[in-house]
C-alpha cells in the first residue's frame, strides 16, 4: 500500500500506544471530573471517622486537587505527537511511562491499596512502554534532523 504524497506510514506498534494514551487519558480525565465532583457536593461519609483509613480522601483529593485533567490532556497531546513521529514527544513519553512504572508500586506501598490498583497501571505502563521500545516505534520517532 502506497502512502499519500507527504504522508508516513504509522507502524502498528505506534498506533497501539497512542490509542493506549488516549484510553489511560480518557479514564484519568473522567476519574478527575468524577472527584471534583463528588468533592463539590458536599460529602456526608467521612471515612476518617468511621474507622476507615482516609484512602477514599486521599484519592478524590489526588484526582480533582491535584489536577489530574491537565495531565491527561498532556498524555492525549504526547500521543497526538508521537502519532506524528516527533522526537521529543517519544522521549517524553518514555519518561512519563517509567515514572508511572515505578511510582505506582511505591504509592501503593505507602497507601496500601488493593492489588488492582497497584498492578494495573504498571501493567499498562510497561506494555506502552514496551510498544514505544520496538524498532519500528524507534525509527518512525527517530530524530533524523540532529545526525
Amino acid at each position: 500500500m502506497a502512502a499519500a504524497a507527504g504522508r508516513r506510514f504509522v507502524p502498528v506498534q505506534v498506533r497501539i500506544a497512542v490509542t493506549g494514551f488516549n484510553a489511560v487519558g480518557g479514564v484519568m480525565f473522567t476519574l478527575a471530573l468524577t472527584a471534583l465532583g463528588v468533592l463539590l457536593s458536599g460529602m456526608q461519609v467521612d471515612p476518617v471517622s468511621q474507622g476507615g483509613t482516609g484512602y477514599l480522601d486521599f484519592v478524590l483529593f489526588f484526582n480533582a486537587a491535584l489536577f489530574l485533567s491537565p495531565l491527561a490532556g498532556v498524555l492525549v497531546f504526547l500521543g497526538v505527537r508521537v502519532k506524528r513521529g516527533e522526537h521529543w514527544a517519544w522521549l517524553s513519553s518514555l519518561v512519563f511511562w517509567a515514572f508511572v512504572g515505578t511510582m505506582t508500586p511505591l504509592l501503593g506501598w505507602v497507601l496500601d491499596m488493593p492489588m488492582s490498583f497497584r498492578v494495573v497501571p504498571v501493567v499498562c505502563a510497561m506494555g506502552i512502554l514496551a510498544l514505544l521500545m520496538t524498532p519500528q516505534a524507534r525509527m518512525y520517532c527517530a530524530d533524523l534532523d540532529s545526525e
